[in-house]
């Protein structure tokens, strides 16, 4: 079942679930070195689909800034992938964000490998690759 709550609306066990997966996915998973959990999360929107567990399955946040929306923390359980969760996902967060910030700028600070991911979606590469806690990235935007 999906998911789109901002901070306060999250109960705690959904907080807990989604540091869970994000800490798994990212700290755990990819092995990185970084504060995870940060003041970010009190002003986003969190997306998010769980299983019948309480477990995350999907996972983004929305973050709005000034002039553009900004996905971030994007995740899928290793579980789930291959299964189209992530182009589930980013679809879903493509609808969200185009009803409610109407003609704003989504941008995502995608892993390189996802590129490709992206761009089937709309999404086109706006910088050159750069590194984040040592995994190559790109911005990429959709108008």
């Amino acid at each position: 079942m999906w998911y789109l709550k901002n901070y306060h609306e999250l109960t705690k066990e959904e907080i807990v679930a989604i540091y869970k997966a994000r800490i798994e996915t990212f700290i755990v998973g990819q092995k990185l070195n970084y504060q995870e959990i940060d003041d970010t999360d009190t002003i986003s929107w969190h997306l998010f689909e769980m299983n019948d567990a309480n477990e995350v399955i999907s996972y983004l946040r929305i973050i709005p800034e000034k002039e553009k929306i900004l996905l971030g923390r994007v995740l899928i359980d290793n579980r789930y992938r291959g299964k189209g969760k992530g182009r589930a996902l980013l679809e879903r967060a493509k609808e969200v964000c185009k009803e409610w910030f109407v003609d704003t700028v989504i941008e995502v600070h995608a892993q390189a490998h996802l590129v490709k991911l992206y761009e089937s979606l709309g999404f086109e590469v706006v910088s050159d690759p750069y590194d984040i806690v040592g995994i190559t990235h790109v911005t990429m935007e959709l108008y």
